[in-house]
């Protein structure tokens, strides 16, 4: 099973039944980013290792609990934000160290565009999930006309359909699209 190339949440039923082949799956999707979000505010490698790790080791023995509806990212990076920030004031507290102004300040242009990066990824996975799901022509018609960008009439050639075909599996995909991305404004050959 090629479990790239699943969703968060099927991963995490697999998670659940003690799969830690789809744990390490999850743990290597977000791993770069949590530790690049431990390491800007903890300024130490190592400690920002160690504070990414204890949330995965949560997460796993807390994994009959935790429920995923779509992403896991956002359980992950919340509590990773307040793990460190809960250790910056520990220690500020203690005297070993000062407040760093990262505790106070809002993201920078520069984290909220990998912010808006991650976010655009997300939706790109989400929609590639949702046309890997569709059924074998629908997906098939889908893809040449918005991925390979052939005509109506050269899709309807290559495979052997009618035109009047085409049109309908195209219409009927996008439809199935919206009904899964509502809420979300995507823009399909941006996105694909």
């Amino acid at each position: 099973m090629d479990r790239s190339t699943l969703n968060d949440a099927a991963l995490w039923q697999q998670v659940k039944r003690g799969d830690t082949a789809s744990f390490s799956c999850l743990f290597e999707r977000y791993w770069d980013e949590m530790f690049s979000m431990a390491y800007r505010r903890l300024a130490d490698e190592a400690t920002a290792k160690d504070f990414v790790q204890n949330i995965f080791i949560h997460a796993w023995e807390n994994r009959q609990q935790i429920t995923v509806e779509d992403k896991l990212s956002p359980y992950l990076f919340t509590a990773l934000k307040y793990s460190v920030i809960r250790h910056i004031y520990r220690e500020a507290k203690q005297g070993t160290t000062d407040l760093p102004l990262s505790v106070y300040s809002l993201p920078d242009e520069a984290e909220q565009r990998k912010q808006d990066h991650y976010e655009f990824d997300a939706l790109r996975e989400k929609v590639r999930w949702e046309i890997a799901s569709m059924p074998d022509k629908m997906r098939e018609v889908f893809i040449l006309s918005y991925e390979k960008e052939l005509s109506v009439r050269e899709i309807a050639l290559r495979l052997s359909i009618s035109e009047q075909t085409v049109k309908n599996q195209v219409h009927n995909a996008l439809k199935r699209l919206r009904l899964r991305l509502q809420g979300q404004s995507v823009y399909l050959p941006f996105i694909l």
